[in-house]
């Protein structure tokens, strides 16, 4: 196991490097950021002198190595525009994003495993055809349509919760509703076709030949043996969620790190943008780490593996 982990981190780290490396070339490709900071008929000497305190006027190479030794020491350098040092203000809204990304991905775990696991169990049924056409539908709208239509309909003509902002858990429902079905058709799917696969192994004829009750059969032994590529899958779309969500903050208005990385991309703050891929990266690294360990304490069988 220690193995793993350290392999694991390991490659995460070559992750997070190039995510930082490409973020790092992207965004200066995308224009001077003087340009925005200062106002259109500033003198040539002023766009120069603020270059050369912005580390600039540098050559590319040296700003990269530069900007690596830095974020190694967990420096991640300060706004172009405020000043404030980037770990600062990533960390102001990243609660909410975290609170946003947890709160989805729990209602579609709650919703999208039990669903697919029935729907394995009762193949061809009412339910099976019920689950898949929602998981067509869900698929098929895009998260800010499905935004502004929720929106729509249970703010605006029901009045049942607040159109934006944040603050109360009323002002969380829509949001959550609207990044949990990004992920409800996938991990329903998933599971579903995950338990036909195990369904007709030996061991599952063989609980229900020693009289086990049926739902001691599904969530003890046809769970656990399926449950392998559904917590790889949620790995992913935890990685997802945390960087993902970029239009559903910006619908609703919901002060998160996807909101702050819109932001700091029209305006140019090439540290504040850095900064988020790097710390996003991060935590894609680690939830990945964590997802192996799970997947291993679930099915021991792939413990040595």
């Amino acid at each position: 196991m220690l193995r793993l982990i350290i392999k694991q981190f390991g490659l995460g780290l070559i992750v997070v490097l190039a995510a930082i490396t490409l973020t790092f070339v992207m965004v200066r490709a995308s224009g001077d950021p003087t340009s925005l900071i200062l106002p259109q008929d500033a003198p040539a000497e002023q766009r120069t002198l603020l270059r050369s305190q912005l580390g600039l006027d540098r050559p590319v190479l040296v700003q990269y190595f530069s900007y690596v030794a830095g974020a190694v020491r967990g420096d991640f350098g300060r706004s172009y525009f405020d000043g404030d040092s980037v770990t600062a203000i990533i960390l102001r809204p990243l609660p909410n994003t975290l609170l946003l990304a947890g709160t989805a991905l729990l209602i579609a775990i709650i919703l999208g495993i039990p669903l697919g696991v029935m729907s394995a169990v009762w193949q061809g049924g009412v339910l099976d055809r019920t689950v898949q056409v929602a998981s067509v539908f869900t698929t098929s709208m895009p998260s800010f349509w499905l935004g502004l239509l929720l929106i729509q309909v249970f703010a605006v003509w029901l009045g049942w919760v607040p159109t934006y902002g944040s603050g109360t858990a009323a002002h969380l429902i829509l949001p959550a509703v609207t990044v949990a079905c990004w992920v409800f058709p996938s991990l329903t799917r998933l599971t579903r076709s995950s338990m036909l696969e195990v369904l007709p192994a030996g061991y599952i004829a063989s609980a229900r030949a020693k009289g086990m009750p049926e739902y001691r059969v599904i969530s003890r032994t046809l769970l656990r043996n399926g449950i392998v590529p559904v917590l790889a899958l949620l790995a992913l779309e935890v990685g997802s969620l945390l960087g993902g969500a970029v239009l559903t903050e910006a619908v609703f208005s919901w002060p998160g790190i996807g909101r702050l990385a819109i932001q700091s991309i029209q305006r140019r703050d090439f540290p504040v943008v850095q900064g988020i891929v790097a710390y996003v990266a991060m935590m894609f690294v680690v939830i990945t780490v964590l997802s192996e360990i799970a997947v291993r304490i679930v099915n021991p069988r792939l413990r040595h593996t």
